[in-house]
């Protein structure tokens, strides 16, 4: 005890060194895991603007945590040369200049952009900014200078100076050569504009601008400013503008002014009114200075802190009461470029994918680049730029360490970041990446390669495309799924030395974006919990070749000429892959219905006859002899704006008041807006006047209250549309009386005189009239209500000059009850309703594309199908280029109602997992790009694979049964998930909970009953039922244990109960097992002495066998031809059966200790559960009642003696044999057994001994081949047999005696029609295919029956002997007939030499 003690301490010693070594060596490798450094720039190089011959410094310093970085410069790309040169690099790396050198006409130059870099040995490279050193310099011509005003007094004067220089020069503004001072009604603006309102007597005189930078100063012209000589001055002058807004491009956060003045006088002697619009919709501009935006001077627009939402267009308006004029202009807010995510560090291990994220935004779009180590990156197969900013780098090697560089760079500056990629070997652990798992496995230290799993099997290519291969594969042979938790796949194209990897669980992988016609070597590992196999499944596989068409067009523009026309150019694809025959130039309107095509065989075109200010996309395809190539990327162009071809709808007037009159509109039609509509403009005059008015609305409004007129007077109106071209035609005049008195508000309005409701899907459109005029009782506003069935669930109030109202939100294809009162201070008034229905909700139409087509569904797995399919729009390439995506809906059949569940794919094929096994799915497809989709596209049905039973079987349920205690009935429901067709279910039971599952008895029960019957259980003794499906593809999980107890029973009981049941199963079995020993002996005994006796015969001639159809002379008529099967030697009977025929044949059957039977489960099951080992297979092993496997009548056998019962024929399908051929039988005629003689071979005649009745040997095979008779197969094909017989044979021959004999003795019959009662009739015989037919028995307790025709001459018979009489052997053997086909049966699966 004490040795057994000290045992088990060393051996704890010896794991805690074996521990406490671990903990060392995973110490030292801490000590050593890979990290990053820190390596950057502390100061960057900034523009500089210089004077020529000044001196300058550009700085630079870098920092890395364990050595100094070396520092250059670069000029324009190019590495300077400090040698002869006024440049000179300081010691922190700065870049000075004694004298900056500049010349227009003579080089070097200073002038350029520059980029410092540092390096360290062994590390990397990284790239400064970039910084721009310019030249001060001031243009001697200016752009702009001041031009000659003649004003009014009261009037806007507004002066321009503009010129060009580095930096950018300042103004001053100088009057009659003096500077000019400062007033209240003077603005000098920075950008260079000189602004005086009101204009005043002494504002007038010369005026001129000098303009001044950092190299010189320059003075424009003089320009006066008179006062208008007509002192008379003209009434009724529509507005003019002094000075229009101009286009501006401002930095983010700055100020702009956006400068606009007009002059003329309306009726009233007023100066114009300056509007400002924003997108159509006027600006609400505060009057306070410290407001962002407001107006200064006459009406210019300031906008300071600049922001992005600032951007758009903006309208000046100038109105008086005459006229109104528009002037627009477009602010751009320029943003420089910014990190909104920056690239981050990486491990990486070799083979495997990585991806640098760098998002930048500015306004314009910064322009990405990407650089490693210094040296600019050009996209390739396996550096890819992702969506125009992400780095990809695919299957990395080790030459991809480095530190990587993003620059964003637009036309206000540039922003760089980087970040370093460390390479990993594969079996170094990735330092930030926290393992779920121990480094090394606890059982590594004593595991060999046997607990590793093995290869994966089966690797096949199941989809090879242009771009993409699909795999397939099978667990490692011997292992269970289960246990494999992982697949890598490697790939790599041949000759290259960057593999990729992709991890799965599955056994199935698609290799995505791969090059057409290439060839790419596959390996694939698997991984358990020790490790990866140590072997590895290899493939090699290429990619079908792609058509030669052409590659798109580049360089696509395409500019609006005009309102109408659009000019389109492009540039030759990069590989046309022959002769461009022309090229399709495919346009629409975005939102139509419709495509359209031009033929086009130059590289630019002209369309014509568009629709005015309308976005059409264009792409261009090219073509060749072998059809059309790839598309380019879409590019979209809106043709120019023009004025309005059409009045504004539904113009109404509507009298509110005495003085007052409002007009209602809606715009014009969309196809004849012709652009943004900024503003509508009224005019309006007493009937039989000349002289009237104009006002101006927004864009947006569609109502406006004419205020201050005459009571009881008639006006004329009319309205027209205002573009920033200009207005549209006008509607007719319309005419209105105001009221002669005003209203009274004395009772309540009365109800409004119209309600008009216009559905929509989900909104619905409310437009009302106020009460009838004759009323003259005052409306101050308007309540609608409106509910779904129900009136005045919601409620809105509105102001009396508003008649129209959209409700929003509302459920199609419902009913809705509208109400809408007028209401003042007494209240409100009468109720007037509406009942509607929402429409249908339909898509707005969509661009048009074409569904894909040619869609396939290929099933894979039980939860795996891969979809593939063409799209046309691709041309043959069958290439995406552009950001189209596909979304592909399935759903299972039947549907049920369920809501289809969809994904997306940015290729031509999708792999859909998560499906249910053994179900039948419904896929379609359909192409997205952008705002445009296609269709779906026809649907495909495809049923997944059947898998092993998902759940256990329900509701196990135990009932006794009545009047036989000792039995139980089990009942259960099907899996809630059987996963294919349920081929039958296994009951376990046992006395002991304890047991392990292969412990356990088994019961099998085929097909899909659902209640067994167990049977001769032990009287008071508690057994654990549980019950588990099986499919064709295994086992299912076991159901919850359910507990049974038999009742008690008394001794005597149990007696009464075996007496009334007589002999005892096992006594029966013993009675019959000596019965048949005895007979068995008898019939050796009885064979041996009737050969014996033959023996002096042997040489005496024997005659040939008769046909059946006539009698044997000397034979009875009513004596059939015995059945003689002991009488073949042992090689052509049993003694060929194989070692698993006879284990099967003749299966032991283990005892149990506990006592039952069962019924109601007759058969048995072709499989046992998985975990069961071979001794327990065999422990729990079974027959079928014949003593041989059957696939149609099975069953398990319990660990417990049986009874022995006869034989029953066994059925085995014909569709089941590995070839469909015809039956053909060959009849052997065989020597005695018992011939000690030699045979002279010399003897030709063959000197016959005794004669044999021969044994048909049964080769039951199906050929396409016609049968051969006897006679005529030649005798070598007949001795070919002898390399087939058995060499254990129970009666041994001299060898030549039995070569001789039997070969001289060999006969070939065609087997007659079957005349056994047992057997079914032999297909017949055809040459033709053969279908599928029902199993035939096959009878294993009787010979068969067959008829040797009669020999003929031997010219006929090519050499071979005629066949013998068996006549006195079967005189002999007829009395034996009926107790040999008793005994068949019995002896014949006991049978062994």
């Amino acid at each position: 005890m004490a040795n057994c003690f000290a045992e088990k301490l060393t051996g704890v010693s010896s794991w805690m060194r074996i521990y406490l070594s671990l903990q060392t060596a995973l110490a030292l490798v801490g000590a050593t895991v890979p990290h990053f450094s820190q390596f950057y720039f502390t100061v960057e190089p900034h523009d500089l603007i210089v004077k020529k011959g000044s001196k300058s410094l550009l700085n630079c310093s870098a920092y890395h945590g364990e050595s100094t970085p070396n520092i250059q410069w670069k000029k324009d790309g190019n590495y300077l040369n400090f040698e002869n040169s006024d440049r000179s690099l300081l010691a922190n790396g700065s870049l000075y200049f004694n004298q900056v050198q500049h010349s227009k006409t003579a080089h070097p130059t200073d002038k350029g952009t520059y980029q410092c870099t540092a390096t360290v040995d062994g590390f990397g490279t990284i790239v400064s900014r970039k910084a721009d050193l310019d030249i001060a310099y001031l243009s001697k011509h200016f752009i702009k200078e001041p031009e000659d005003l003649v004003v009014y007094l009261g009037d806007t004067a507004m002066f321009s100076c503009e010129i060009e220089g580095v930096p950018h020069p300042k103004v001053r503004w100088i009057k009659a050569g003096r500077a000019l001072a400062k007033a209240d009604n003077i603005y000098q603006y920075d950008d260079g504009i000189l602004e005086i309102y009101p204009v005043r007597f002494a504002d007038f005189g010369a005026y001129s601008c000098e303009a001044k930078n950092m190299e010189r100063s320059r003075t424009s012209r003089v320009a006066s400013l008179r006062q208008n000589p007509n002192t008379n001055i003209e009434e009724g002058v529509a507005p003019e503008f002094v000075m229009r807004p101009k286009d501006h491009r401002a930095d983010y956060g700055t100020t702009v002014v956006l400068h606009c003045g007009a002059n003329g006088r309306d009726v009233k002697e007023e100066t114009p009114t300056i509007k400002w619009l924003k997108d159509g919709v006027t600006i609400a501009l505060a009057n306070t200075k410290s407001a962002r935006i407001k107006k200064v001077g006459s009406g210019s627009l300031q906008i300071t802190t600049l922001k992005e939402s600032d951007g758009g267009v903006y309208t000046c308006r100038a109105v008086n009461q005459e006229d109104s004029i528009d002037a627009d202009t477009m602010l751009t807010v320029l943003v420089p470029p910014r990190f909104v995510k920056r690239p981050a560090n990486v491990f990486a291990h070799t083979n495997s994918d990585v991806k640098f994220e760098c998002n930048i935004y500015g306004e314009p779009n910064p322009r990405i680049t990407w650089l490693k180590n210094g040296i600019v990156l050009f996209p390739s197969d396996y550096f890819q730029i992702v969506d125009g900013k992400d780095l990809k780098i695919l299957g990395l090697v080790n030459s991809d360490d480095g530190i990587y560089q993003c620059f964003g760079e637009n036309d206000l500056g540039n922003v760089q970041a980087s970040a370093q990629l460390v390479i990993l070997q594969p079996d170094v652990p990735l330092p930030t990446t926290p393992s779920l798992y121990p480094l090394i496995h606890p059982g590594a230290l004593h595991a060999d390669a046997k607990n590793l799993p093995t290869a994966p099997i089966n690797l096949r290519a199941v989809l090879v495309s242009t771009r993409f291969v699909t795999l397939s594969w099978q667990p490692p042979a011997g292992s269970i799924p289960s246990d494999i938790i992982a697949y890598s796949v490697f790939w790599q194209e041949k000759g290259s030395e960057r593999e990729r990897v992709t991890n799965t669980t599955t056994t199935e992988a698609n290799i995505q974006h791969l090059k057409p016609h290439t060839e790419y070597e596959y390996r694939v590992i698997a991984y358990n919990r020790f490790g990866a196999s140590r072997q590895e499944a290899r493939i090699t596989v290429t990619t079908d070749q792609e058509v030669h068409v052409p590659s798109p067009p580049v360089n696509l523009r395409a500019v609006a000429m005009t309102p109408t026309s659009i000019k389109v150019n492009w540039n030759p694809p990069v590989e046309s892959k022959g002769r461009i025959s022309h090229y399709v130039l495919i346009y629409y309107e975005v939102g139509s219905d419709s495509e359209k095509e031009v033929s086009v065989y130059t590289t630019e075109h002209v369309l014509k006859k568009l629709k005015k200010f309308r976005e059409y996309s264009l792409r261009v395809v090219a073509h060749n002899q072998n059809g059309p190539g790839m598309s380019t990327e879409e590019f979209v162009s809106k043709t120019f704006s023009d004025e309005p071809s059409a009045a504004p709808q539904n113009f109404t007037l509507e009298v509110s008041s005495a003085t007052r009159i409002i007009v209602r509109w809606e715009p014009p039609a969309l196809d004849n807006r012709n652009g943004i509509i900024t503003g509508y403009k009224i005019r309006y005059k007493r009937r039989g006047t000349k002289q009237g008015k104009t006002v101006t609305t927004d864009g947006n409004r569609n109502n406006y209250a004419l205020t201050e007129l005459r009571k009881g007077t008639e006006y004329q109106v009319r309205i027209s549309a205002l573009t920033v071209n200009g207005s549209g035609p006008a509607t007719s005049w319309e005419h209105v009386t105001t009221y002669r008195d005003d209203l009274s508000e004395n009772q309540v309005p009365p109800r409004p005189a119209r309600l008009s409701v216009k559905p929509r899907a989900n909104s619905i459109i409310v437009t009302w009239a106020p009460p009838p005029s004759d009323s003259k009782i005052l409306v101050r506003g308007y309540v609608l209500g409106y509910g779904k069935n129900l009136p005045d669930v919601y409620r809105s109030t509105f102001d009396a000059n508003t008649h129209d109202y959209t409700i929003q939100n509302l459920q199609p294809v419902s009913e809705y009850v509208i109400s809408i009162r007028a209401f003042n201070k007494e209240g409100e008034g009468e109720v007037k309703y509406e009942t509607v229905t929402t429409m249908e909700e339909t898509k707005e139409p969509a661009t048009p594309m074409m569904p894909p087509i040619g869609l396939k569904a290929i099933v894979l797995s039980p939860s795996t199908i891969v979809l593939t399919w063409a799209d046309n729009t691709l041309g043959k390439s069958q290439k995406i280029t552009d950001n189209r995506y596909y979304t592909v809906r399935y759903t299972p059949l039947p549907s049920h109602n369920r809501r289809p569940r969809q994904l997306n794919s940015t290729d031509l094929n999708a792999h859909v997992d998560g499906l249910k096994p053994n179900t039948q799915y419904e896929f379609s497809v359909k192409v997205i790009k952008g705002r445009r989709q296609s269709t779906w596209s026809m649907s495909v049905i495809n049923t997944t694979q059947e898998s092993a039973p998902g759940s256990e079987p329900r509701d196990l349920t135990p009932v006794a049964v009545e009047g036989n205690p000792l039995s139980v009935t089990l009942n259960w429901q099907p899996p809630q998930k059987p996963n294919g067709l349920i081929t039958g279910y296994l009951i376990f039971y046992t006395t002991d909970s304890n047991q392990a599952d292969r412990d356990w008895v088994l019961e099998g029960v085929v097909g899909d009953r659902l209640s067994t019957v167990i049977s001769d259980l032990t009287p008071d003794t508690t057994y654990y039922f549980k019950v588990q499906a099986r499919n064709r593809k295994g086992y299912g999980p076991m159901s919850e244990t359910k507990i049974y107890k038999t009742p008690k029973m008394d001794r005597a009981a149990m007696t009464d109960s075996d007496e009334q049941g007589g002999l005892s199963m096992n006594i029966i079995i013993i009675i019959i097992a000596v019965a048949v020993g005895i007979i068995f002996c008898i019939v050796i005994i009885v064979v041996g002495v009737l050969l014996c006796k033959k023996r002096d015969a042997q040489r005496q001639d024997i005659r040939s066998y008769k046909s059946p159809n006539k009698p044997l002379k000397g034979m009875p008529k009513d004596v059939k031809p015995p059945d003689l099967w002991i009488h073949q030697p042992n090689h052509m009977e049993m003694g060929k059966m194989d070692k698993s025929q006879r284990s099967e044949s003749n299966m032991s059957v283990a005892t149990s200790t506990l006592r039952r039977s069962s019924r109601g489960s007759s058969d048995r099951l072709d499989e046992f559960p998985p975990g069961l080992d071979i001794m327990d297979k065999r422990r729990n092993s079974f027959v079928g009642e014949s003593g041989y496997p059957s696939s149609g009548e099975e069953r398990y056998q319990p660990a417990h003696q049986r009874s022995i019962v006869r034989p029953k024929p066994i059925t085995i399908p014909v569709d089941a044999q590995p070839l469909q051929k015809e039956p053909v039988a060959t009849v052997t005629a065989l020597p005695n057994g018992h011939i000690t003689q030699m045979i002279d071979p010399r003897d030709v005649g063959g000197h016959p001994m005794r004669p044999v009745y021969p044994r048909t040997q049964y080769n039951t095979q199906y050929t396409s081949t016609p049968r051969v008779n006897a006679g005529d197969i030649p005798q070598s094909s007949s001795t070919k047999a002898m390399s087939s017989l058995s060499e254990d044979d129970c009666v041994g021959y001299p060898p030549d005696v039995f070569e001789d004999s039997y070969a001289s003795r060999i006969g070939y019959v065609k087997p007659q029609p079957n005349l056994s009662p047992y057997k079914k009739p032999t297909p017949p015989i055809t040459t033709g295919p053969i279908k599928s037919r029902s199993p035939l028995p096959l009878i294993t307790s009787k010979a068969p029956d067959v008829t040797l025709k009669a020999g003929k001459s031997g010219k006929e018979d090519n050499g071979m002997e005629k066949s013998l009489s068996t006549e006195e052997l079967t005189a002999e053997m007829a009395n034996l007939e009926g107790l040999m086909k008793d005994l068949n049966a019995i002896t014949q699966q006991e049978f062994e030499c």
